[in-house]
């Protein structure tokens, strides 16, 4: 992923089997998850089960270890009628604005830390702040309509 241009596109992906909201793509495509909830959590592969159940799902974005167990959460805001993404993770994330450019022509990028959120506006690349980890989050037809 190319930080300010926007020149890395993940490929084509098959249609989902079921009605979803969002995909979440690795840059590799070493994983895809299809998010048929409002409300989830992103972050380091889990290598045992947690002792509780959780209330939000969370996807495993890889082994990296700079990368928090619960790194991002994305939910739907009903006030902001669209996708929030809010950094859950000390090390930090980078979306690459694809609707915003910069006067030379490249992307502009916001830089989240934890605790901080951003409204994403369709196709968004993001990565951790060390760049190690590196999707796209894809909205799909929304479910109810």
């Amino acid at each position: 992923m190319n930080d300010g241009d926007g020149s890395w596109k993940p490929e084509a992906l098959p249609p989902p089997s079921k009605p979803i909201y969002y995909r979440i793509v690795g840059q590799q495509k070493e994983f895809t998850h299809d998010i048929d909830v409002k409300k989830a959590h992103f972050g380091r592969e889990r290598t045992s089960k947690p002792e509780e159940e959780e209330d939000v799902p969370c996807y495993p974005l890889g082994q990296e270890k700079k990368l928090s167990r619960k790194h991002i959460q994305i939910e739907y805001s009903e006030q902001h009628s669209s996708w929030r993404i809010t950094c859950l993770g000390k090390n930090g994330i980078t979306l690459t604005l694809l609707h915003d450019k910069k006067e030379d022509g490249n992307f502009k990028i916001k830089l989240l830390s934890k605790g901080e959120s951003y409204n994403l506006k369709g196709l968004t690349p993001i990565r951790t702040s060390t760049g190690s980890v590196k999707f796209w989050f894809q909205p799909a037809i929304p479910k109810d309509g």
